[in-house]
Order: C-alpha cells, then sequence, then structure tokens
C-alpha cells in the first residue's frame, strides 16, 4: 500500500479516537444521570445510555477494521494504546452502571412488558464485556473489582429475566383462532 494511502487510513483512525473519545464522554455524563436519578430510573431512563453504549461499540469496529488496514506506521502503536485506554473506560463504565441499574430494577415488582427482551440484549452486552475482560490487551488494566462487579450484574441480570415480562406474541393466537 502506498504511503498516501497510509496516511489516509491514519488521519482516518485519529479522527474516529477523537469522536471514540467524544462518546467515551458522553457516556461518562450518562451514566452519572443515571446514578443521580437511581431512585426513580426505569427501562427507559436507561435507553440512552445502551444507545450510547452502542454507538462506541459500533464506531469502535469501524476503528479496527481501519487498524487492520495500516501497515507499519510509526504512530500505529500509540493510536491502538489510545483505542485500548478508551475501550477499558467503556468496560469500566458499561459494568459499574449496569450493575447499579440491575441493582435498581431487580426491587421493582412491576417491570414492563418486552422487558425481559431487553435485558436478554443486555445480557449477552455482559458476556462480550466478560470476553473482553479476558482478553490480554484488557485485563492488565482493570482490577479483580471489575469482573467481581460484571459477575455479580450478570447474576441480578439473569434473575430479572427470570421474572420480567415478555413481549406478547400475537402470532402464535392468530394460528390457534384458524383451527
Amino acid at each position: 500500500m502506498n504511503q498516501s494511502t497510509q496516511r489516509k487510513y491514519r488521519d482516518q483512525v485519529e479522527e474516529f479516537l477523537s469522536r471514540l473519545e467524544h462518546r467515551a464522554r458522553i457516556l461518562v455524563a450518562l451514566a452519572e444521570e443515571l446514578e443521580r436519578q437511581a431512585s426513580k430510573s426505569d427501562v427507559t431512563g436507561y435507553r440512552p445510555f445502551r444507545e450510547e453504549v452502542d454507538n462506541f461499540k459500533a464506531l469502535s469496529l469501524v476503528i479496527s477494521e481501519r487498524f487492520a488496514k495500516l501497515e507499519k506506521h510509526p504512530k500505529k502503536e500509540e493510536l491502538e494504546e489510545q483505542f485500548h485506554k478508551l475501550q477499558v473506560v467503556m468496560l469500566r463504565i458499561v459494568i459499574k452502571t449496569s450493575l447499579k441499574f440491575f441493582f435498581v430494577m431487580s426491587a421493582k415488582t412491576v417491570l414492563p412488558l418486552g422487558a425481559r427482551e431487553m435485558f436478554q440484549s443486555e445480557l449477552r452486552t455482559l458476556y462480550e464485556a466478560e470476553r473482553m475482560i479476558s482478553d490480554p490487551r484488557y485485563i492488565s488494566q482493570l482490577d479483580d473489582s471489575a469482573r467481581d462487579d460484571l459477575d455479580t450484574a450478570k447474576e441480578i441480570l439473569e434473575e430479572i429475566i427470570e421474572h420480567a415480562p415478555a413481549l406478547l406474541n400475537f402470532g402464535d393466537r392468530k394460528k390457534k383462532r384458524k383451527k
């Protein structure tokens, strides 16, 4: 690959890392807001945080793709280090915020219809976080409390899922009527 193309990829990585850092700041602010509103929090109050986590993850995938195209560039290692630091920030925020939110939700006697599906999606996110925590690039930057918090969050979430109402399935009802 020629030098001009490599420069283009490096510039893209730098721009995307800047955007990722901005997303991390938004995540921190949303997590702080959720913590302040913890006692009043509900499923819909958690949605903006979740959407921002998804945005962060999507942008991270784009950056990973650009890194793969960036060959032997002098700044590649420095940029990758910055990327991994932002991933650790995101992991810490997701684990801590999820744990607090799930703890609050576990105390609720009534959850909205569809809560089961939403929380099942959250469980996948926690398993993804667990996979990332085991990655050597991240494991050295996270203490044991992160893994403990993640395990606790998964346990609470599994309990919530067990009791949360699912969406109504009108498709099954139609089939029974036709008979």
